[in-house]
């Protein structure tokens, strides 16, 4: 039988805090590391030595509470060094974590001056078509855990208030798709579905901001996918980390072109829209290149700002946009976090900010930024996090 020490309350507090703590230095290092532009085998060894690292910290402390030698819990000494020093790493990681957690909610709170948002559907795929057709077995296995929301999907709609838009752009409208993830393990039909709801929002342009195929074979489903994709002004895409899985990203950017979806990767251009000068640019670093060139990129015309939008995969090009005078930049790759915990919030997210810009608005001045949380992935469990399509009504922010 198992026999577990006799502690007083406090400790037992003390324990579980640091029990907390630990998954919170821990999901953090394992953001920070998946953000980083490394071979994906690389991230997957590093990711599995992390899962095994959270796991087997508490479990080693179990057995040593358990069947190691008896500990004077009430000695200095047994708190200041030894196996028990990692508590105290632990508790400093708790206070650093609710530190962000409060500086999370700020970025919220400073945010919301900025956007509106209402949500026009809620979308059960299964309700609507054969499960068979929607994904492989394996996926419809994990489909049907409690709480899973992998064949779900949001539509929302949210005002962008921006500071210098101009008077023209007023009401222009913006369709956000991001991380796509064609993989094979869904099939053409749930595309196809959230395809027909993306063009039916009727928005005057469409961007993809990244992660769009991650198998070779599935760059041939694109004509009857991304080639029904279409909008008045154009459907821009970039691509993210999970297209550098693809053997030679050059037939991916070939196929999409020729159905006729614009490459913004790694380069700016100017255009007008509504009569008025525009500069659209895309942003695929770290993985790929980054907008060339963007020193030469007119910031005026006739005295006036330019208005700049820049589609980006990673949430984390934030900064770089905000140095660069973007107005605008609408991104992806974080999934939501695609598990999030009542108050707590999500979990991990592939960035170096940890889950800061898991989803939602931001702004950096003079930057605003939406963050979508994307229609699919490669780890099939959504939980309270809902994929989203995206339908921006860009206002002059008054």
């Amino acid at each position: 039988m198992l026999s577990f020490p006799a502690l007083s309350p406090v400790l037992w507090l003390l324990i579980l805090l640091a029990l907390a703590g630990h998954m919170a230095l821990w999901t953090r290092i394992h953001c920070f590391f998946h953000s980083l532009p490394w071979k994906q085998t690389v991230i997957d060894w590093i990711e599995l030595a992390i899962m095994i690292v959270t796991a087997a910290l508490p479990i080693g402390y179990l057995a040593y509470f358990i069947w190691g030698p008896a500990l004077d819990w009430n000695s200095v000494a047994i708190w200041t060094g030894g196996p028990l020093l990692y508590f105290w790493v632990c508790w400093a990681a708790l206070l650093v974590a609710c530190g962000l957690w409060l500086q999370h909610r700020y970025d919220e709170y400073h945010a919301a001056n900025y956007f509106t948002a209402k949500r026009l559907a809620e979308i059960d795929l299964t309700a609507e078509c054969d499960l068979a057709d929607l994904a492989i077995p394996k996926i419809q296995r994990i489909h049907r855990l409690p709480g899973n929301q992998i064949l779900e999907y949001v539509v929302t709609e949210k005002e962008l208030f921006l500071p210098r838009l101009p008077e023209t752009l007023d009401g222009f409208t913006i369709t956000h798709l991001s991380d796509l993830h064609l993989t094979g393990e869904f099939l053409p039909a749930f595309y196809q579905h959230a395809f027909e709801t993306a063009n039916n929002l009727q928005s005057d342009l469409m961007v993809i901001s990244g992660d769009i195929f991650d198998k070779d074979h599935c760059i041939a489903w694109s004509e009857e996918t991304l080639g029904k994709l279409s909008a008045p002004e154009g459907v821009y895409f970039v691509l993210g980390n999970h297209d550098t899985r693809l053997s030679d990203v050059a037939p991916a950017r070939a196929e999409l072109t020729r159905l006729g979806l614009i490459d913004l990767g790694g380069r700016w251009l100017k255009t007008e829209l509504r009569g008025t000068p525009i500069i659209l640019a895309g942003d695929e670093a770290p993985w790929l290149p980054t907008m060339q060139n963007i020193e030469a990129c007119p910031a005026e015309e006739n005295g006036e700002h330019i208005f700049r939008l820049a589609v980006a995969h990673t949430p984390d090009r934030l900064h770089f946009a905000a140095r660069h005078d973007f107005d605008l930049v609408l991104a992806g790759h974080n999934h939501g976090g695609q598990i999030r915990l009542p108050v707590i919030g999500p979990l991990i997210s592939p960035s170096r900010y940890g889950v800061r810009y898991a989803s939602g608005v931001f702004f950096e001045t003079p930057t605003l930024m939406h963050v979508s949380r994307g229609l699919s992935g490669t780890f099939p469990l959504r939980i309270r996090c809902q994929p989203e399509i995206s339908r921006i009504i860009l206002r002059r922010k008054k």
